[in-house]
């Protein structure tokens, strides 16, 4: 059995250290007081050598999340912002919980988060869905064989609340239009820069209508990942594991060409949008009230270049490249804007062979 220490960090977090075989290893223990250090420890060491007591049901949450966070989301880049966003919500609510009190206290989560009690604003139920669902993978991850943090018994079992219904709103060219309007109407009356350089709003409205690119991809672009040569940009992030919310490369369209390269010119660092504060979607919100466009999000941005690419005729199988999604799933959400695809097909009902009674 290893020797397990505890030593204190720069940061004023006690962790655990230990080695294995020639390799030293460590964990934070989330604590500053050395007493609630050796109270973590303890537990920790119980966790690792005897998944066959009830010792780890004793866990709080909170400390079953930060090794979660640490060993697995740190350690393999598993979307790191979207984690922190989701703990920032169950942290107030469940991070002092023990598994045992779990189950009772996901109905009132998910009405507290409904009516904006936990959060900042109210939350629609797939957010709901999503942060519950990343709550059920931390408690199956310390579960696992290989962690021993817990024992599968202890894992709280609930019913995640149901999906939201599938969104369909779309902007029209006119609102597009007046949506950039009022975003240089918005830069000039806050004089961004003087209101010469395109404020990060506008930058990132260009990229998603002209790429249909989402809000955190467009956030970690790089300007290493624009080739103005060869007209592409790529959004996937080098060394980043891959997830199923594919980033594909995307050629520059000719509206977008301009925009960027007059951003390159005005750039004031390695990021397109200069940093990575999700603050900027404020802005947008502040934009749209501008402009007078209802129902913008960035979901509604997404959503309205995959309704053009379709109305203009754009091929099923390349609007899923561009989007980095499946054929069958551009099918299901947007066949209603391609009646065209099943001409064909009702066309062979009959074969053309009836004819209309005189």
């Amino acid at each position: 059995m290893p020797t397990y220490t505890l030593r204190q960090h720069d940061n004023e977090k006690w962790y655990i250290h230990w080695t294995e075989g020639r390799r030293s290893r460590r964990v934070s223990t989330g604590q500053k007081e050395e007493a609630k250090a050796q109270t973590f420890l303890a537990r920790w060491i119980l966790g690792e050598q005897q998944d066959a007591t009830d010792e780890g049901a004793k866990f709080l949450v909170s400390e079953l999340w930060q090794l979660y966070y640490e060993r697995h989301v740190e350690k393999n880049n598993a979307n790191v912002r979207t984690a922190d966003t989701v703990w920032r919500n169950l942290a107030v609510h469940f991070g002092a919980m023990t598994l045992a009190e779990v189950d009772s206290a996901v109905e009132d989560y998910i009405s507290l988060r409904q009516d904006g009690a936990i959060g900042n604003s109210e939350a629609a139920p797939a957010t709901i869905r999503h942060e519950l669902s990343r709550l059920k993978a931390c408690f199956n991850w310390c579960a696992a064989p290989k962690q021993k943090i817990m024992r599968p018994a202890d894992v709280p079992v609930f019913d995640l609340p149901p999906d939201s219904d599938p969104r369909t709103r779309w902007l029209r060219t006119e609102e597009i239009q007046k949506l950039l309007d009022a975003a240089v109407e918005h830069r000039k009356a806050n004089q961004y820069s003087d209101g010469a350089r395109l404020s990060r709003a506008e930058r990132f409205l260009w990229l998603a209508l002209e790429t249909g690119t989402r809000l955190q991809a467009a956030l970690d672009l790089t300007w290493d990942r624009i080739d103005f040569e060869t007209g592409n940009i790529n959004f996937n992030v080098p060394g980043r594991k891959k997830t199923k919310k594919r980033r594909t490369t995307v050629p520059i369209s000719a509206a977008l060409r301009p925009i960027l390269l007059r951003a390159y010119a005005e750039r004031a660092g390695d990021l397109v949008l200069d940093n990575k504060s999700l603050s900027i979607w404020r802005m947008v919100k502040a934009i749209a009230k501008r402009a007078k466009v209802e129902g913008v999000s960035p979901h509604v941005l997404r959503h309205t270049a995959a309704t053009h690419m379709l109305r203009n005729r754009v091929p099923v199988w390349q609007v899923a490249g561009v989007l980095g999604v499946t054929v069958q799933m551009i099918e299901k959400i947007y066949g209603h804007h391609v009646p065209d695809g099943l001409l064909g097909a009702v066309d062979s009902i009959s074969g053309g062979s009836l004819e209309p009674a005189e």
